[in-house]
């Protein structure tokens, strides 16, 4: 009898756990950029200080996220399709992402 309690208890632990996991999942307001047609979409983001950018490359291309400014250097490497690259900024100031392959690919981010 206490085996079979202290497995139903067990149980709904575990239960309790998976439903806080996937509502702090859900809670995950960090904006999403999308790598399509060689341009990120959209073009331009403010953000606050300590957020992350997911950039998706939903483009049919390679793709290779990377910032060099004083405060942030960030290399994704190859960035194949489909993949997300997460970006954190946690510093205020203004910031140019770019792509190494496609030179014309620019996302200007405002960090407040």
């Amino acid at each position: 009898m206490k085996t079979a309690l202290g497995l139903g208890f067990a149980l709904v632990a575990l239960s309790f756990l998976g439903l806080l996991g996937a509502m702090i999942a859900a809670a995950d307001d960090s904006p999403t950029v999308s790598q399509f047609s060689r341009q990120f979409s959209p073009a331009k983001l403010t953000i606050a200080h300590g957020t992350t950018v997911h950039i998706v490359n939903d483009d049919n291309v390679t793709h290779h996220v990377y910032v060099d400014a004083p405060g942030l250097q960030f290399d994704s490497g190859e960035q194949p399709v489909g993949k997300t690259v997460d970006l954190t900024f946690d510093r205020p100031g203004s910031y140019t992402v770019l792509c190494a392959i496609h030179p014309t690919m620019r996302l200007r981010v405002t960090v407040e």
